[in-house]
């Protein structure tokens, strides 16, 4: 009976572990077994690890990192502090569907999609604002004459992600007790005290998966600044994602791009990992 039982439990779980080798697990023992090795067209030959040490010592990728990093410190504590804000707000208005789905529309958006449309927003001959302070008289702005990228990309992702997390943190605050505000009310607590005090507090742990998630997004930024390159010259290395592509595609270096991708990911995993075992002694010590 219990064999019988793994038997349909391995079939049931068979389209996904077939999907899972086919598409995760195979490119990337390859793609490891592929990085171990020089390439110059189809011709390969065996450098060991002289691809990785070459990552290392390469000053472009790393300069890379310093959009990922405005990211991280700049973007997503502005979008936690935006959708705590919002998801207060959706909890105040009486049938607020319709503007949670509004606030959704941006993130249902693929981000090539949304790096396009943003890309005619600031373009110098097709942006709608320039007709418009044409019209009022007004000369074009710094932001269309002089465009500058990583503010833009800021305006682009908070644009693209505040709306999902803020529904997120809303879907957590419904699930908050009443009990908790109404005996705060009682004794006294205000709504912005009971917002404060009491449910921003309970929103922690969804707050850290947010921070995480969003952590890994900024690190592999790619498809808003390459859309966005057709407003101004990027260098090949304005972010870690879009020098790994470059390499790759515009040099031909696939080996050398895929220890850059390794390397990429094992910088994510460690920055996960930290933030994964600061939340944890966060709530040990809370507990």
């Amino acid at each position: 009976m219990k064999k019988k039982n793994s038997l349909r439990a391995y079939l049931f779980l068979a389209p996904f572990l077939v999907f899972f080798v086919l598409a995760t697990a195979y490119p990337l023992v390859y793609g490891i077994i592929l990085s171990f090795f020089g390439q110059r067209g189809a011709k390969m030959w065996f450098v060991g690890a002289n691809n990785y040490a070459a990552v290392v010592a390469d000053p472009q990728f790393w300069s890379g990192f310093g959009i990922p990093a405005f990211l991280l410190f700049v973007q997503i504590p502005l979008m936690l502090l935006l959708g705590i804000f919002i998801a207060l707000l959706f909890e105040r208005i009486k049938r607020s569907a319709f503007y949670r789905l509004i606030f959704y529309l941006p993130y249902a958006l693929p981000g090539v999609i949304a790096g396009i449309l943003w890309s005619y927003m600031f373009s110098k001959s097709m942006s709608p604002f320039v007709p418009l302070l044409k019209a009022m008289g007004v000369a074009q702005p710094d932001f269309i004459t002089n465009p500058n990228l990583p503010w833009i990309l800021l305006v682009i992702i908070l644009w693209e992600w505040t709306g999902y997390t803020a529904l997120v943190l809303y879907s957590t605050l419904v699930s908050i007790p009443p009990e908790y505000a109404e005996a705060a009310q009682i004794d006294g607590a205000t709504r912005f005290q009971i917002a404060l005090h009491i449910k921003v507090p309970m929103l922690k742990n969804t707050l850290f998966l947010l921070l995480i998630f969003n952590s890994i997004g900024a690190l592999q930024v790619f498809n808003e600044p390459r859309m966005l390159g057709g407003l101004i010259t990027l260098p090949p290395n304005f972010t870690p994602a879009m020098y790994i592509y470059n390499e790759a595609f515009s040099y031909g270096a696939f080996t050398f791009a895929i220890a850059m991708g390794l390397v990429l990911a094992a910088v994510i995993f460690v920055i996960s990992f930290l933030f994964m075992k600061g939340s944890v002694k966060e709530l040990d010590v809370h507990a």
